[in-house]
């Protein structure tokens, strides 16, 4: 069932019954004002003041929200609980941890009768089907358990937590068939498993509704489509997805910067230049964790939504935003990309790979961490430099080689065969693409400077850990000099 537009969805609430729960998910800077904008309207289609709306910011326990809204109910006629960053859908493995719970205590024993132990088991295979929609006592129980998905069955985050392995196609029917006979051992022993914990808890307020005059609202940062919880609640017509901002796979920047825009002008009646707003992403917005592929850190939309109400404090009335501004108004501590920077090394823009480093470091939460884990990447290009210039003498691979169809087929099959004299390639294995980036560098750097780039190394691995109060420029002095050597030599002269 597709998600509705929040404009569409505020316009269905006065048709009909209106739900009594609700999702919006995506940015925070978006979920959270569109939440109090449902929470308003459900509100008014419940015919009650808006003073009747709480808001609960990453609440402890979605179970004690529910339980609040049915006292709630013995005393006054309606009220609206707004749950902003539950997180009750984060972790789509609660189905699976509850499967994990159930087969702990399998084999059953030959007992007819089941066990303390196995009734437990039983009572958390029926919470993990309820999840699902599915009724226990309905169908043939290896027909039931079929319908489970498989990566309910692979395991949960407290089995991987404890360094268990996923497991494989062949566990997992395995696990399939003998949960069916525990299941039909539990409808024999007449077990009625009632869910427990909060993803429960919200089903069944899904499922059985709240008392009259009363709903809930979860604005979420992240709701996968195939959640069972998700899923109970679009197929109510009762799911808003608004979308989020992502690192672009390719180019670098920011996709659906136009989302933030649009939401933020709303708020504040003052629009903002494109540039304006690609230059105040660039300073504001970071990824989170490490690598190209982790989501976007929650806490630099929020800095990039408060940079903008500045910014906006500052226009003049009936103004936009300018990039001018920014750049007067806006610190940068966003996000640099290392393999540009590695880029502007390879390519001898010195001065760029410079601004790059010192804007990485800078920006940085923990500067040590930043530093050394920049170091450890650059030291394995350097050594990829100096291993690849010496494969090019052994396998006779000319210099220059721009065109990368030409590179892939003529020079990086020999770059990647067999080391002459037997060894180890420390290339194979690299990707063609990168390994011409490499090559090109290696292309431009003379032969003296990269047979004493390994020395350099070390001596900067020194500094870097302790051997001099200047770790920053010791580093920065090493990026300089293998930047400028590849500025200053010409492929021709090389070749």
């Amino acid at each position: 069932m597709a998600a509705a537009s929040i404009e569409g969805f505020l316009a269905g609430l006065s048709k009909g019954e209106p739900p009594q729960v609700c999702l919006v998910h995506g940015d925070l800077v978006l979920a959270e004002p569109a939440g109090e904008r449902i929470a308003a309207a459900l509100m008014q289609a419940l015919g009650s003041p808006p003073d009747r709306i709480e808001t609960h910011r990453r609440p402890s326990s979605l179970s004690l929200l529910l339980q609040d809204l049915r006292t709630f109910s013995l005393f006054a006629s309606a009220k609206v609980v707004l749950a902003v960053d539950s997180a009750v859908f984060a972790d789509r493995g609660a189905a699976a941890d509850l499967i994990d719970d159930a087969a702990e205590a399998l084999p059953l024993g030959d007992d007819r009768a089941l066990t303390a132990r196995e009734r437990q088991a039983a009572s958390r295979l029926f919470q993990a089907l309820h999840l699902f929609d599915l009724d226990p006592y309905a169908g043939a129980s290896d027909q039931l358990l079929g319908e489970l998905p498989a990566w309910v069955l692979e395991g949960g985050t407290a089995r991987r937590g404890r360094g268990s392995r996923a497991r494989g196609k062949k566990q997992v029917e395995e696990l399939r068939s003998s949960l069916a006979g525990l299941l039909e051992a539990a409808r024999h022993a007449g077990i009625s498993g009632a869910g427990q914990g909060d993803l429960a808890a919200l089903a069944d307020v899904i499922r059985g509704g709240l008392p009259a005059g009363h709903a809930l609202v979860l604005a979420e940062r992240a709701a996968a489509a195939d959640h069972p919880v998700v899923r109970l609640l679009a197929e109510r017509h009762a799911v808003v997805s608004l979308g989020s901002v992502e690192a672009a796979e390719r180019g670098g920047g920011w996709q659906g910067l136009d989302l933030l825009a649009t939401e933020l002008e709303r708020q504040t009646g003052t629009g903002i230049a494109a540039d304006a707003m690609a230059e105040l992403a660039r300073r504001t917005l970071r990824q989170q964790g490490d690598g190209r592929k982790q989501g976007i850190a929650a806490d630099s939309t929020a800095r990039l939504a408060a940079e903008y109400r500045k910014l906006a404090n500052l226009t003049a009335a009936g103004g936009r935003i300018d990039r001018k501004l920014v750049e007067q108004a806006v610190e940068d501590r966003g996000e640099e990309d290392v393999w540009q920077l590695l880029d502007a090394v390879a390519a001898g823009r010195a001065g760029e790979a410079l601004d790059r480093l010192h804007r990485l470091l800078r920006s940085a939460d923990d500067v040590l961490a930043a530093r050394l884990s920049f170091f450890s990447l650059f030291a394995s290009f350097c050594r990829q430099l100096t291993a690849i210039r010496g494969l090019m003498r052994a396998v006779r691979v000319p210099a220059g080689e721009a065109n990368y169809a030409r590179f892939k087929d003529r020079h990086a099959p020999a770059l990647q065969g067999e080391v002459p004299g037997g060894g180890k390639n420390p290339v194979t294995g690299l990707h063609p693409f990168r390994l011409h980036r490499a090559y090109l560098a290696a292309s431009r750097l003379p032969e003296p400077f990269l047979a004493r780039l390994p020395a350099e190394l070390l001596e900067t691995e020194m500094q870097l850990k302790g051997e001099t109060s200047e770790a920053d420029t010791a580093l920065a002095d090493l990026v300089a000099r293998v930047s400028a050597a590849g500025g200053r030599a010409s492929t021709r002269n090389l070749s």
